[in-house]
């Protein structure tokens, strides 16, 4: 005789991720050192212009996984550094989880930009965008009226539709914006204090902090 025993249904429970996002370091070793201690995070991912190269390395210090892109400030030896400790994703989507992760550096624009694209048409998505440029448009106004962010990642972000898209570059534009589906923030420049701590869920709450 047998009997017919039905499996358990398997239970999805929702992933609650804590991103601590910084940009803009501009050789703020001990700063950046500081808030790697002083935070709770499962993800750090770091945007752009840290100028030293001691900076870059104290990235190895995160209690968690950790990316990062380049910005126009920085130099072949960062992005060196950054590569040879395994956290560079300038052109590169990398899977965190079930997280596609795309990232595009300011040292390089166009090249990673390009990458990026081969990239996609092996992944086909991006869940959070990485970049150290803002989008055309979002963000990215030194001064009122003054547009300096890219008409390449505008189409790009209309293109894949990322849940998330952090970058920094603007110092005066701190601050997030919810557009079309997807989460922009800029978290500030580290060298005067700013980052953000994001729960990413799904819902995404970001939450400012400063030094």
């Amino acid at each position: 005789m047998s009997v017919l025993v039905e499996k358990p249904k398997k239970v999805y429970v929702e992933r609650t991720l804590r991103i601590l996002h910084v940009s803009d370091m501009h050789c703020a070793t001990d700063s950046l050192a500081k808030v790697l201690m002083r935070e709770e995070y499962d993800l750090v991912i770091a945007t752009g212009d840290f100028e030293c190269v001691d900076t870059a390395e104290v990235l190895a210090r995160a209690r968690g996984e950790v990316y990062a892109v380049t910005g126009n400030m920085d130099n072949p030896a960062i992005y060196r550094k950054l590569n040879n400790m395994g956290i560079l994703i300038d052109g590169k989507i990398v899977i965190y989880e079930d997280l596609a992760i795309g990232g595009i550096g300011g040292l390089d624009f166009k090249g990673s930009m390009s990458r990026l694209e081969k990239e996609l048409k092996e992944f086909n998505k991006i869940d959070i965008l990485v970049t150290h440029h803002p989008p055309k448009g979002i963000l990215d106004e030194p001064r009122p009226g003054y547009h300096i962010g890219l008409e390449d990642l505008k189409k790009l972000v209309g293109l894949v539709n990322p849940k998330l898209h952090l970058f920094g570059h603007v110092h005066e534009e701190q601050g997030h914006v919810v557009k079309g589906g997807t989460v922009y923030v800029n978290s500030g420049p580290l060298i005067q204090g700013y980052y953000t701590v994001i729960i990413y869920s799904s819902n995404i709450t970001v939450h400012k902090r400063k030094i």
